[in-house]
């Protein structure tokens, strides 16, 4: 039995995740074929090596073919252009119920996906069944907290297409690339939110946004201030719709590690450790 253990020191986000997980050794073209048999924007992913703190570790590099178009100085109102390297992580990402105020300068019409469209496309996939339960429950787990935040149903919990692209290559991505790695149980170490303030799509809001606040009710908390913003709505969704556990490390044999990348540096390793362990059946 393959175990997944999340060393979440520094923080947890979306394009960490998945950048740790190839780095583990998950198919990068497996995880891209599956994602392009959805209906989603067309999209190029790759992943590179980038030095963080003196630790080498991987960063996802997600581009969408829409950036041809439109222009890669096409900025969007949370201020980066959409031929991006998956910039969403701290900008955007909290932008998943904030869609109503997005402006549309497109050259061509962008849907608002709501939560009961996404979870529909999941359903109604080829996508591998413990894939597609994994990542039904991610989604609901992130729009049962904005659907609290903003007050309405979670179902109609609105993501912008940009955030909701990404987000559906996070975490569809993820659920794939644990389904590589044939991983069965995950056990997560607590996580810090950081401090400060987030300006978001309704103004400045307080670090942990009140999403991820809402998320992480019952995940372990751990005690690493620093400002900034090191768990994002998409990370905490992992950790509460996927993690069996939270705690130490477990007492077993390491069989490898991946790094994966934030996009911000900071006075630490801005890096997510993940380690994988295989876990003899008695």
């Amino acid at each position: 039995m393959k175990q997944l253990y999340l060393d979440c020191q520094y923080g947890i986000s979306g394009d960490m995740t998945l950048a740790a997980l190839f780095d583990l050794g998950a198919d990068l073209s497996y995880v891209t074929e599956q994602l392009k048999q959805l209906p989603i924007d067309s999209f190029h992913m790759a992943t590179k090596k980038v030095d963080k703190r003196g630790i080498s570790a991987n960063l996802l590099d997600l581009q969408f073919k829409e950036a041809e178009l439109v222009g890669a100085a096409h900025v969007h109102e949370a201020g980066h252009s959409h031929s991006h390297e998956h910039d969403h992580h701290h900008d955007h990402e909290h932008e998943h119920g904030h869609s109503h105020e997005h402006d549309h300068h497109h050259h061509h019409d962008h849907v608002h996906r709501k939560a009961s469209t996404i979870l529909e496309m999941i359903v109604t996939s080829e996508l591998p069944v413990r894939v597609k339960e994994r990542s039904r429950r991610v989604f609901e787990v992130i729009a049962e907290a904005e659907g609290k935040i903003h007050g309405m149903d979670p179902k109609e919990v609105h993501f912008h297409e940009v955030g909701a692209m990404d987000s559906i290559i996070d975490v569809i991505g993820v659920c794939l690339a644990l389904e590589d790695l044939q991983v069965d149980r995950i056990v997560a170490s607590p996580v810090p939110t950081g401090y400060g303030k987030v300006r978001m799509a309704h103004g400045l809001y307080p670090i942990p946004a009140p999403a991820t606040a809402e998320i992480l009710k019952g995940v372990p908390l751990e005690a690493f201030h620093v400002k900034g913003e090191l768990t994002t709505p998409t990370g905490a969704g992992f950790l509460k719709a996927l993690a069996d556990d939270y705690g130490y490390m477990p007492p077993l044999v390491i069989e490898k590690i991946g790094y994966g990348a934030g996009q911000k540096d900071f006075e630490h390793p801005n890096v997510l450790r993940a380690i994988l362990f295989e876990e003899k059946v008695k």
